[in-house]
């Protein structure tokens, strides 16, 4: 490089800026003016010792660098001021006489005013940048290890990236004596070592640093974890693994990994250290479905010296933690370096996953326990979970607990098996259940529905028992169970006292993950239910009073559904099974049973709904109000494909959440030019196979995924995608696809969404909202429109209330307000004026009244809607008032 002159540089600069005048007043914008300075201060602050002065006076000087125009000269003084303050930190840095505080501030001074790194070194400017770098390290790396700490620690922030921050911290550490304490502190809240190049170059003296504290006694657990998740989320082979031998093994941050800690710590040192060599055996790179015979031979061994009752015990302990908010959170970063979020609170630890490979496996080498068999369900539930924006939170955990399950010969591995199996939406651990449950069908010579059926486990229902003075008894109600607990005077009391809490902890403990568990299997009970609907499934009676009427969690949703007994159309009422007339039937044993469908007996619908209405009989889901599908003349017309949900926008991560949970198959849609995969649904029962066109419309532009889609057809295919004519499909199976599409373009469709109703993306869609929000009735819309007509005359706003075609219509002390009944969506009477109002701010309380079926959310907030606007008057929420 040819030897630095600043005074080309500086002319250099004068000239530069000549180019930036704004047109026609020969002005400089504020960006401008900055740039300015800053040349200036790069060129005359880091000059050789006393040609500073004589360079910023020559700027005025008419023959001197250049001819400063008006728009410089009115910045000379601010440049000339910060160019005095770099040079004289220069010489602070350069000399002998400054103390310890004037040198760290002096090298925070020139560190923080360095200009851009220069690519190339050709001009007098490009020069000018490159010796003020040079002369920059070349200082830094002459302080004392005080001063040179003090700019270690400003430069190692994470989230504060700039060019060439790693040449700076390379000549604060080359001459040695720097403490990695403050940056390891600073580590453990980063989810690994990857916020720009310049932490990368830190690999060596990050390990160094958690050995040296490790050597002192001062472990830094949390820094520790952030390199062992380094090891795996960079994939850097040449970062050590003797890492996952030091204590604490468990990477902190988790619940369960602090319990495991603090319980392992506690013991006596002989014990602890039995229990950090079986620990240690176990983290493995988890792409193993099942642990090799050698690995489980060294596990006895470790295990036996742990004790079995001792390992089962704490681990039961652990497993239920697995899975639930982070307890120490973490940033990480995002796009590139010096762009970093948090890290979602459920997203699991990759090294602990490994560990827990381990220990699930271990545990699996013990007598199974009804608790374990439990927590290996809900975190096979909560690792396959997604987390928005990061997909499933860990499917190698959600494989390993599954796979666990499926290696147990436990009728409670199979119950939640078949739980799993109505719950879980991520596909890879959805079919690792269905082998699951396939091999221990065979195993018993039945089918998969059969072993479902069978291994629904009963709770020990009806549950309820004492625990001091209190007593307690679990109630199911609807799809939900509750404790209610009693005093010693009976009275009915929110929680259970203190001193029953205390004397009775771990009996309170079982009951609560007993509810939760309830809870969770009726949910899946009650959607497998409804799944039946679409499939040609039957009983001999006497199958079905073991599996749906006698058994004590089926039965609390299996009466309130109405059957077929050899084709006669019953339900169970006043102790009784009885038709739709009341006449009490007796099916014999071998009588067959089916789950009876409206599209099969139509002319029976609205008697069935009276009967219902008559006994106050709340079905699990639409059943007699289920909305039925019939083939029409344009679908008979166009034959093989239907159309009757194309051209509708929906948003697609809804549309994924959906279709995942009614059983559909889909990948989801990225703008990058790659084939695409349509939604389907497999439909073995009858040989089809559904499939519903889309198209992406709009991409998220960061990722591109498309955020918009279109629908387009719907069509039925057999074998090697051999089309079907709609009139070959069963009635039923055609009536359940269509209700399923019916639901995607409802609930997924911009015009349910009142945040869209100004039309999206430059409004482009505000005909369609409209069209949507306050257009003609769906069949689901029609279905809540007759249920609003039965339900209305029973609440006290009745003669606010008038149903019309498509609107409840209610009449407030402000306003007339028209709700629609498929969207919920508001107008407000005469001018049409659309009326925003989020769901979360219709606060009137819903009213205690029966209803005829479970499930429908819309249904509830129209009529929380129509109770708010009733009484408009007395509305506090500010943003529904300014819209008043």
């Amino acid at each position: 490089m040819d030897t630095y002159d600043p005074e080309p540089a500086l002319r250099d600069v004068v000239t530069t800026v000549e180019g930036w005048y704004e047109r026609p007043d020969r002005t400089l914008n504020e960006a401008s003016r900055l740039r300015f300075v800053d040349k200036v201060v790069t060129v005359c602050g880091w000059a050789p010792a006393g040609t500073v002065p004589a360079l910023l006076a020559a700027l005025n000087e008419p023959r001197g660098p250049g001819d400063l125009a008006p728009p410089q000269a009115e910045l000379l003084a601010e440049a000339t001021r910060q160019a005095e303050s770099v040079a004289a930190a220069v010489a602070d840095l350069a000399g002998d006489d400054a103390d310890h505080d004037r040198r760290a501030a002096a090298a925070l001074t020139v560190a923080g005013r360095l200009p851009r790194l220069p690519l190339q070194h050709e001009s007098p400017w490009d020069r000018a940048r490159g010796e003020a770098w040079r002369r920059t390290e070349e200082l830094l790396a002459a302080q004392t290890a005080p001063v040179r700490q003090v700019v270690f620690d400003v430069l190692t922030v994470p989230g504060e990236h700039r060019a060439g921050q790693g040449r700076l911290i390379s000549a604060v550490r080359s001459g040695g004596g720097i403490d990695g304490a403050s940056w390891l502190d600073r580590l453990g809240g980063q989810a690994w070592l990857g916020f720009g190049g310049w932490s990368i170059g830190l690999k060596e003296f990050t390990w160094e640093s958690i050995q040296a504290e490790a050597s002192a006694g001062r472990t830094n657990p949390a820094a520790l974890a952030n390199w062992r998740r380094t090891r795996i989320e960079r994939a850097l082979s040449d970062l050590t693994d003797e890492a996952d031998r030091m204590w604490p093994i468990p990477n902190v941050g988790e619940q369960w990994a602090d319990r495991a800690v603090a319980d392992i710590e506690a013991m006596p040192a002989e014990r602890r250290s039995t229990w950090e060599a079986l620990l240690a055996h176990c983290p493995v790179e988890v792409d193993k479905a099942k642990p090799t015979a050698g690995w489980r031979k060294q596990a006895r061994s470790l295990l036996d010296a742990v004790g079995v009752d001792d390992f089962t015990a704490r681990l039961d302990d652990w497993l239920p933690l697995v899975g639930q908010a982070r307890s120490l959170p973490l940033r990480m970063t995002t796009c590139c370096p010096g762009h970093i979020e948090d890290m979602p609170p459920r997203m699991i630890d990759r090294y602990n996953v490994g560990l827990l490979w381990g220990l699930i496996w271990t545990r699996t080498m013990c007598p199974p326990s009804e608790q374990t068999l439990r927590s290996l369900g809900q975190i096979a539930e909560r690792a396959a979970r997604k987390i928005s924006g990061h997909g499933p939170a860990s499917p190698k955990l959600a494989n390993v607990a599954v796979a666990a399950l499926v290696d147990t010969d436990h009728p409670a591995a199979l119950a939640q098996l078949a739980r799993l199996s109505s719950r879980l939406t991520y596909k890879s651990t959805l079919r690792l259940v269905e082998k699951g449950l396939t091999r221990h069908a065979e195993a018993r010579g039945v089918s998969r529905e059969d072993v479902e059926e069978m291994a629904l486990p009963g709770f020990g229902l009806p549950l309820a028992d004492k625990l001091g003075d209190c007593s307690y008894e679990l109630e199911v109600r609807g799809v939900d169970a509750v404790v209610v607990w009693r005093n010693a005077d009976g009275k009915v009391v929110k929680t259970p006292p203190a001193q029953v809490r205390r004397d009775h902890g771990d009996e309170v403990k079982e009951l609560k993950a007993t509810v939760a568990d309830v809870a969770a299997t009726l949910v899946a009970t009650r959607d497998r239910l409804e799944g039946l609907l679409r499939r040609d499934r039957s009983w001999t009676a006497e199958q079905w009073r073991e599996r749906f009427l006698d058994h004590p969690l089926a039965r609390t949703l299996a009466p309130r559904l109405i059957w077929t007994v050899d084709g006669v159309a019953c339900c169970w009422a006043g102790e009784a099974l009885r038709t739709v007339d009341d006449t009490v039937v007796e099916p014999a044993d071998e009588a067959t049973v089916r789950l009876w469908h409206p599209v099969l007996d139509p002319d029976a619908v609205a008697r069935w709904r009276d009967f219902l209405t008559r006994r106050a009989i709340t079905q699990p889901f639409k059943q007699a109000h289920r909305e039925q599908y019939l083939l029409t003349d344009a679908e008979r017309a166009t034959s093989m494909y239907s159309n009757r949900f194309a051209a509708h926008i929906v948003l697609q991560h809804r549309l994924n959440a959906l279709l995942s949970r009614r059983g559909w198959s889909y990948v989801q849609h990225r703008n990058d030019g790659a084939s695409y995969n349509l939604p389907w649904l497999a439909l073995p029962d009858w040989g089809l196979r559904a499939e519903l066109g889309v198209a992406g419309i709009e991409d998220r532009g960061d990722d591109l995924v498309f955020d918009t889609m279109g629908t387009d057809q719907l069509f039925f295919v057999r074998g090697e995608r051999l089309p079907v004519p709609l009139a070959e499909v069963p009635p039923v199976v055609l009536s359940e696809v269509m209700r399923d599409v019916d639901l995607f373009v409802a609930a997924a469709g911009v015009g349910a969404d009142p945040n869209w109703y100004d039309g999206g993306p430059q409004g482009r869609y505000r005909d369609y909202w409209a069209r949507s929000s306050f257009g003609e009735l769906t069949p689901t819309g029609r279905t809540r429109r007759d249920v609003l007509a039965e339900l209305i005359p029973r609440l006290a706003i009745a003669g606010r209330c008038t149903l019309t075609d498509r609107f409840l219509e209610v009449r407030g002390d402000l306003h007339t307000y028209r709700i629609h009944c498929g969207s919920g969506n508001i107008l407000i009477a005469p001018d049409e004026r659309y009326l925003c109002i989020i769901p979360d701010s219709a606060k009137a309380k819903e009213p205690e009244m029966y209803l005829p079926f479970e499930g429908d959310s819309r249904l509830a907030e129209i009529i929380s809607k129509a109770l708010l606007l009733a009484a408009d008057k007395k509305i506090k929420d500010p943003v529904i008032l300014r819209q008043l």
